[in-house]
């Protein structure tokens, strides 16, 4: 290795341990935008009392957009997210914790807005149409244990705004 590409892989490890986490595709793993747009939700919520009529664990979602979500899951998210939604090499974590703490006390319209708004971050939007990320969403409440049910979930920010993210409640 000569000195100019010293320098450079030099001042890349310092670019990468100054800055925010970078995703393998080059975008901010957090954003200061979207958390702020979190707490804001959540705040909203608190404000309503923090007791919702119907949460992701009413099954408001079928199989079958589970399903279509999981092969789309696969080819555009699976690369960062992992294959069971729990993070990987290059992005965050989706399910688990990371919904818990992150996306609790929020809709599932901002999960959705969040996610066709800023993924893939290479190409925001790009991977289908609302009904596509919301068979995404779908198979993403499946893998952070939601049942689904018989009614389908659609793209329609009413409905979606009336679904809120909470851990699973105890029996």
């Amino acid at each position: 290795m000569n000195r100019l590409s010293l320098s450079l892989a030099g001042a890349l490890i310092a670019a990468c341990l100054a800055g925010p986490a970078i995703a393998q595709h080059g975008a901010p793993v957090e954003s200061d935008a979207s958390n702020a747009a979190i707490e804001a939700a959540k705040q909203k919520a608190a404000e309503a009392g923090g007791e919702y009529e119907t949460t992701i664990w009413d099954n408001v979602f079928t199989q079958a957009q589970a399903d279509a979500g999981k092969a789309l899951y696969i080819a555009n998210c699976q690369q960062c997210h992992g294959p069971t939604g729990r993070g990987g090499p290059g992005g965050p974590a989706v399910t688990g914790v990371v919904l818990n703490k992150k996306w609790a006390d929020t809709t599932v319209l901002d999960f959705f807005t969040f996610a066709h708004a800023a993924m893939p971050p290479s190409k925001p939007g790009g991977i289908g149409t609302e009904h596509d990320y919301v068979n995404i969403v779908s198979y993403i409440l499946q893998m952070h244990g939601a049942e689904p049910g018989e009614t389908e979930l659609v793209y329609d920010e009413e409905t979606l705004g009336n679904i809120y993210i909470v851990r699973k409640p105890k029996k």
